[in-house]
């Protein structure tokens, strides 16, 4: 109808949106891979045959999909990244590749013994629980770093290795214990929360470092005894890393101004609760959805409501377009079109003069060549026109692709490949008739109009939903009109409250039985107070981190807070109980926590590399977090250890 009204049907009449729904097979691990897969092949046909056609698959099958497959690499990335690089603190911690070799072999054992325990108790993996493997690499080690080193220093008095292990099992042995319950109930903390996927990760990692205790009391001893392995002596009192953890009064108290400091950046903290910010952006699927957004009437991110009549459809669309955070409505209705009477008796008027037209035979036997024609055309041009005019231009063009006959063959082939699809359309717009719901595609009704009688209203936004505080300043201007709306975008905030409020919950319960155990265990509350003080430092410069470095929580770093609660103050057990038992300097004590810092880095920083960006940004909101446990550990509590110490 452009054709005789006028009209430019918007302005990208080249987008076109086709909506498939997909057979899903649920007894695969991606339900949607036939039917994507049958789809590209017909893409790849399509584009075969029209080269400058793209097309895209977006949509919540393709887009899981694409998702799946993401975090699938980047996690085998990551583990082979942090298997390696701990491998090589390992060595630096040791300085013996016999320790090394075993400390790995113990890694791989509570790995495995972990994977299993994942698959006969919890059966299935998300995209946050899948994640236990790389943390599993950062934490199953700790406890063998701190029994190792403090063999290494017992056999720097001379002990033999096995009375060296025995007395260094005395040593951390409370402490390993400790360490090792309190960083189960952090993950444990997740449990109870109404996210499934933090309560998986939870339930895995907390029984995966109770399985990476029992392999280094157990395995490690035994693989020392039966192969030979000694630790060397002397190796534990080297300069350099030991200088870092000396207590430096200056950095301790800077630390706590800006501990201090970060509390103000709190309040700014935020949850992202779109799914999308968290997808590699270059996969097809998230570049067909960002395509969606170009054209407003093809927004994603909107709001449904069902009503029982055509009625109330019609009065709901008409109220919702009151709001000012509205743009548009859809309905069965809007199918239909409005003034069909004059629009038809338009369509009768110009088909009289175009149906002749459109059913005759050409006759091409009195016309010019299309060679001859375009010479003709490039005379004509050239003698009415300036060169730098678009026609001149065009004449320039002309004599360019006269001189390669397959050139021109192409330019003809794309100029009228169209051409008897414009025809057959415009042949069908030329037969319209009047146009109700009865005769609507069965496609469109289906869609609008459920079998029982139930009428879908679609309620568009005004601004781009990309834009988190427009997305919910729209769903709650329509929610306060129509509190029974759904669809994605309120499913996306009512899914990012839920988590976050997650998120609290087990960041509370994991402080709280922590801090318990603590007490009911020590009871000495100046003890526990020295353990969680480094802690509380720790969490409040972790989220003003991200608040400066725009690094939102999500969907999957939202482990951070409960895990850096449950694995930082394993740091401040190991050095309270040390300076408690023997008040020495604890130096095999200071480097077995740097070390397990370190490790423990090394092993969550390789997430950063993933090309799933909530995977990446958990990885580095992780290593922030065990970065600052770090800081405080060493620097602001041997100070605070040695005020204390004073006052008693």
């Amino acid at each position: 109808m452009g054709a005789i009204a006028g009209e430019t049907g918007g302005d990208k009449p080249f987008m076109r949106t086709v909506q498939i729904a997909p057979r899903l097979d649920y007894s695969r691990l991606q339900p949607a891979k036939p039917a994507l897969t049958a789809l590209r092949a017909e893409i790849e046909t399509l584009k075969a045959q029209n080269p400058r056609v793209e097309a895209y698959i977006t949509g919540d099958p393709a887009l899981r999909a694409d998702e799946l497959a993401s975090v699938a690499d980047g996690i085998e990335i990551s583990f082979l990244i942090s298997f390696l690089s701990v491998g090589a603190l390992l060595f630096i911690c040791f300085r013996s590749l016999p320790l090394t070799l075993v400390t790995l072999a113990s890694l791989v054992i509570s790995i495995v013994l972990t994977a299993a325990f994942a698959a006969f108790f919890v059966g299935k993996l998300n995209l946050v629980s899948v994640a236990f493997t790389v943390l599993m690499v950062g934490l199953g080690i700790d406890y063998a770093v701190h029994l190792l080193l403090h063999a290494q220093e017992r056999r720097a008095e001379g002990l033999e290795a096995a009375a060296a292990l025995r007395a260094a099992t005395d040593d951390v042995g409370a402490g390993l214990l400790l360490a090792c319950a309190t960083t189960a109930l952090g993950f444990l903390a997740f449990v109870p929360t109404a996210f499934d996927g933090i309560a998986q990760l939870g339930l895995i990692a907390g029984a995966g470092v109770v399985i990476a205790l029992f392999v280094s009391l157990t395995f490690i001893p035994a693989a020392i005894g039966v192969f030979g392995v000694k630790a060397r002596a002397g190796a534990v009192r080297r300069a350099g890393v030991d200088r870092f953890a000396q207590a430096k009064t200056g950095v301790a108290v800077a630390t706590v101004i800006a501990g201090t400091l970060s509390l103000f950046l709190l309040p700014q903290s935020r949850f992202d609760a779109d799914p999308m910010s968290l997808r590699d952006p270059k996969s097809p699927s998230v570049e067909g959805f960002n395509l969606l957004f170009d054209d407003p009437e093809t927004s994603p991110y909107r709001v449904t409501r069902l009503v029982a009549s055509e009625t109330e459809a019609a009065a709901s669309a008409a109220t919702a377009r009151e709001l000012q955070t509205v743009r548009s409505t859809r309905t069965l209705l809007n199918f239909i079109p409005e003034d069909q009477d004059e629009k038809l008796d338009l369509i009768s008027y110009s088909a009289g003069a175009l149906a002749f037209a459109l059913d005759a035979a050409p006759d091409k036997s009195a016309a010019p060549s299309a060679d001859a024609g375009a010479r003709a055309l490039k005379a004509r041009l050239e003698s009415a026109y300036d060169a730098t005019s678009p026609a001149g231009r065009l004449a320039v063009a002309l004599g360019a692709a006269l001189e390669s006959p397959e050139g021109f063959a192409a330019i003809e082939n794309n100029i009228f490949a169209y051409w008897p699809a414009l025809i057959s359309r415009l042949k069908d717009q030329l037969g319209a008739d009047h146009v109700g719901i009865d005769t609507l595609p069965d496609n469109i009704k289906r869609r609008y109009l459920s079998a029982d009688g139930q009428w879908r209203v679609d309620i568009l936004p005004a601004a781009d939903g990309r834009d988190p505080k427009a997305l919910a300043a729209f769903v709650k201007s329509v929610e306060e009109v129509f509190p029974d709306i759904g669809g994605g975008a309120v499913q996306s905030q009512r899914s990012g409250e839920t988590i976050a409020r997650a998120m609290v919950e087990a960041s509370l319960i994991a402080f709280a039985v922590i801090t318990v155990f603590l007490f009911l265990l020590l009871r000495r509350v100046e003890d526990v107070l020295l353990m969680l003080f480094p802690l509380t430092l720790a969490t409040s410069l972790t989220i003003a981190a991200g608040v400066a470095f725009n690094i939102p929580f999500n969907y999957a770093n939202v482990i951070v807070l409960p895990l850096l609660l449950g694995i930082g103050v394993d740091s401040g057990i190991h050095l309270v109980m040390r300076e408690r038992r023997t008040e020495d300097d604890g130096v095999a004590t200071r480097r077995a926590v740097l070390f397990a810092a370190l490790t423990t880095i090394a092993s969550f920083g390789s997430l950063t590399l993933s090309s799933h960006r909530g995977t990446a940004s958990m990885g580095a909101l992780l290593s922030i977090a065990i970065g600052f446990t770090l800081l405080c550990t060493l620097i602001v509590l041997p100070v605070a250890l040695r005020l204390v110490r004073r006052k008693n």
